[in-house]
This record gives C-alpha cells, sequence and structure tokens, in this order.
C-alpha cells in the first residue's frame, strides 16, 4: 500500500506489517495504525510512523541499547490485547526525544511500546512505579559506538529484529 509522509514522501509499505495499536498511543488515541521506517540514515533509530497521519511520527529505538538493565514489568493480563501465544516475539521500544542537540536525547522509559511481531499487534505500557520517567536522560559514553551502529543494514521488518527483551511478565 502506498502511504504519504511529510517527511519521507511517498512510501510503500506491505499492508501485513502495519502494526496496529488498540488503544492508540498516549495523546493520539485516534491514530492506531502505524508502520516501522528505516531510511538507513538513522540507525540505531527507526521512525514508528503513523498510516493515518502524514505527519505522525516517532522516533524509537530498543530501549537495552542505551539501558541494559531496564525492566517493564507487567501482568499478562496488560499484554492480552496482543494476542501473544509466544512471549519471545515481543519486542519492547521507546520513543526518543531529539532536541538540537543531539547527544541531549531523551527516552520515555515510562510509556515503553510492546509490539507483537506475530500479528503486528502493539500497546504502549503505562508504568506507574516511578522508577522512570518520560524524559530519562540518554548518557552516551560513547559517541563513536553509536556512529558506528549506524552503518547501513536492510530495512527494519519487526518479525526480523532481535532486539533483547525488556519485559518482565508476572
Amino acid at each position: 500500500m502506498k502511504i504519504n509522509t511529510t517527511r519521507f514522501g511517498t512510501l510503500t509499505v506491505d499492508e501485513k506489517e502495519i502494526i496496529f495499536f488498540p488503544e492508540g498511543l498516549l495523546g493520539f488515541a485516534n491514530c492506531k495504525k502505524f508502520f516501522i521506517y528505516n531510511n538507513q540514515k538513522n540507525l540505531p533509530f527507526f521512525w514508528l510512523h503513523s498510516a493515518e497521519d502524514p505527519k505522525l511520527a516517532f522516533v524509537i529505538c530498543d530501549p537495552q541499547l542505551f539501558f541494559p538493565d531496564y525492566k517493564v514489568p507487567v501482568r499478562k493480563e496488560e499484554l492480552s490485547v496482543l494476542a501473544a501465544r509466544d512471549q519471545s516475539r515481543l519486542i519492547t521500544c521507546v520513543i526518543i526525544s531529539i532536541v538540537r542537540e543531539p547527544f541531549s536525547m531523551t527516552a520515555n522509559l515510562q510509556g515503553p511500546l510492546v509490539i507483537n511481531t506475530e500479528n503486528y499487534l502493539g500497546k504502549q505500557i503505562v508504568l506507574m512505579d516511578g522508577s522512570y520517567t518520560t524524559r530519562h536522560p540518554i548518557v552516551l559514553k560513547n559517541r563513536q559506538r553509536l556512529m558506528a551502529a549506524g552503518a547501513p543494514t536492510p530495512v527494519f521488518r519487526p518479525a526480523e529484529m532481535a532486539l533483547g527483551n525488556a519485559l518482565v511478565v508476572s
């Protein structure tokens, strides 16, 4: 399917790769269909782009890249909307805020996104225990390592993404 975007022009996206967030995202409840785009210039970051609003897109990444001890405690009931038969098919991403100084980024660790790569269902989890914030500073210890991670790779496909899983399901 063809999707118009304000950032990248018209993109061709396989309908099977549209991620459906039944509850939407916080502040964007009316937008439920998204896709993940990688223009191969911004690795290890990806774009979570709305398939319904050409202007709406978020920068996302694997939280364990910057926060190796990050854990998302969830109850099985919270994940029921994802219809996950296998927890290993769930990936966790966080939304990144990038300001003018790119090395002053923050991550929304309080509202991680969980995506089932088997059926392309997604959910934003809200962590209420106070351990994390919506603007958790990303401290880059080695800028060169991050830049080296930006080497071109194939276009992101959630089903093929090998991320560490930050979920702790109880």
